[in-house]
């Protein structure tokens, strides 16, 4: 009797655990198609698209692009984000961030937040940039990262090459 009984709760408390986490992940599902995640995603999508079509030969096909989007996959990186706000946030948590989003107070908050964190991804992108061309700058003398330079901007190097043929 004693074996049914502790069966029981441990069975009661399985099923009342995956429907909790049921409950989290449907709250944590509304809040990023709420809350500026889609939108921070599709900017991130669009910017990464924007480098990759700057480094690669212009004859590349746009149904490369194509697939390169299809790849990228932010349905994938969503689920990543509402599996990690489910581990991280309590029930509760959950939904009043979820009820401040659906405010019009949040709905204000989340519109201006993708913008700002469209923003952030572009200056932080940029200025990457500058670091790794001063950087690489400032190391030009090495011929692994000289060669990579010329590769990556060749108009970067060339007076430096010019110079040393004389």
């Amino acid at each position: 009797m004693k074996q049914i009984l502790i069966l029981g709760t441990l069975l009661f408390s399985t099923l009342t655990f995956a429907n909790d986490v049921k409950q989290k992940e449907a709250i944590a599902q509304k809040l990023v198609s709420i809350d500026g995640t889609e939108q921070g995603l599709q900017s991130t999508d669009k910017m990464i698209l924007e480098q990759i079509r700057m480094r690669l030969p212009k004859d590349i096909p746009e149904s490369f692009y194509v697939d390169l989007v299809k790849n990228l996959n932010s349905e994938q990186r969503k689920q990543f984000i509402v599996q990690r706000y489910v581990e991280t946030f309590s029930q509760k948590e959950l939904q009043a961030a979820l009820t401040f989003y659906q405010s019009t107070e949040g709905k204000v908050w989340a519109t201006k937040a993708s913008e700002v964190g469209s923003e952030v991804a572009h200056f932080t992108t940029q200025y990457a940039r500058t670091a790794l061309n001063t950087t690489m700058q400032q190391h030009i003398e090495n011929p692994t990262v000289k060669q990579l330079m010329a590769r990556m901007n060749p108009s970067a190097v060339q007076p430096a090459e010019k110079v040393e043929q004389k």
